[in-house]
């Protein structure tokens, strides 16, 4: 499933902690009194950037799974410098303006708001990361492989299946778009891998090449490496764990498509524990992709419900769902949805 409201949060998140911190620092530097404007013009520091890659195995960073059970691996590559200039950049609008309000307000004089600008940090000019070639598509650069105990990586062995391949052959990566893969390894390949612990990385590695587009960025960017120690599945499971193991089944059956016997999954895990938001969660998204609104609807509000049950003191909203619903309210104007079960 997408992740982009996780990437909007961190954004925001970010944001929050750099507008923060320049304002208290320039606050301060204000209040004390600047001495008399400096001409200097100020400049940009131009980033040439590297991309950076994040790796999840059924969407946890570190996990034990038992033999057989299937895994989804969703690989992000972005332009980290950019998102967080990007940031810095809009605190920095933020801050000026404040400071402009407060000097036409009288509160601060204006030539030491007009000192404090000339002398700001600005933020960085991040360039653009182009990546592959219509004969050399990026994707077929990025491996997935294990890291050994002596730091070297060796291509997994694992049977996977590219489930939700590249949009593109080339592909720019800025502070708006990223690019995502996503892979699975199916069942019958999950109980081939012998018990063990895995540290699995993907490896962008992009080879110079003279014949390449100009600006095209060649290097090697690795993911941190993701821990999964395959277990012998126990005779007997305990609840906590058949639930687990059927929400990781609803999750490949949602990746590969089969969103009916997602819901299923899904469903039997929410038997398993009634007050399964997650679980709750997954039915809602494998009834949204089945154009089942009204179900979708009220698993969703179910999980809006429950999550509120479960945390009634707490200060964070859950912005997933607030999203979902808001979304499929929307969808639901002016139409008939029609219901049908998990």
């Amino acid at each position: 499933m997408r992740k982009l409201w996780i990437i909007a949060a961190v954004v925001l998140v970010l944001l929050l902690a750099i507008l923060f911190v320049r304002f208290r620092k320039r606050a301060v530097g204000t209040a004390t009194g600047l001495a008399q404007p400096v001409p200097a013009t100020p400049t940009r520091q131009h980033i040439d950037p590297a991309p950076e890659i994040s790796l999840q195995i059924n969407h946890i960073d570190e996990l034990a799974l038992y033999r057989g059970t299937p895994m989804v691996l969703d690989v992000r590559v972005v332009n980290h410098q950019a998102l967080i200039a990007d940031a810095q950049e809009i605190s920095d609008r933020v801050y000026m303006q404040q400071l402009q309000a407060a000097a036409n307000r009288g509160e601060i004089p204006k030539e030491r708001v007009e000192a404090t600008i000339t002398r700001m940090d600005l933020a960085p000019e991040v360039g653009a990361i182009s990546l592959g070639e219509d004969t050399s598509p990026w994707d077929s650069f990025l491996k997935l492989s294990q890291l050994l105990p002596d730091g070297t990586l060796h291509s997994l062995n694992w049977t996977t299946k590219l489930v939700r391949p590249a949009q593109a052959k080339r592909i720019t990566l800025t502070a708006q778009t990223e690019a995502e893969l996503t892979f699975v390894v199916e069942p019958s390949s999950a109980e081939q891998i012998p018990p063990g612990e895995y540290p699995l990385v993907a490896a962008l590695n992009v080879p110079a090449n003279r014949d390449a587009t100009p600006g095209t960025w060649t290097g090697q960017a690795n993911s941190d490496p993701v821990k999964v120690n395959i277990l012998d599945k126990p005779a007997r499971l305990t609840p906590g764990d058949e639930e687990k193991l059927d929400l990781y089944f609803a999750a490949y059956f949602y990746e590969i498509g089969d969103f009916v016997e997602a819901a299923k999954r899904a469903q039997s895990a929410l038997v398993v524990n009634p007050n399964s938001i997650a679980a709750a969660i997954a039915i809602g998204e494998a009834r949204k992709a089945r154009g089942d609104l009204k179900g979708a609807l009220e698993a969703f509000q179910k999980a809006t419900s429950e999550y509120y049950r479960q945390r009634p003191k707490s200060y964070e909203p859950p912005t997933l769902l607030i999203s979902r619903i808001a979304d499929i309210e929307a969808a639901m104007v002016g139409e008939s949805p029609s219901g049908s079960p998990p």
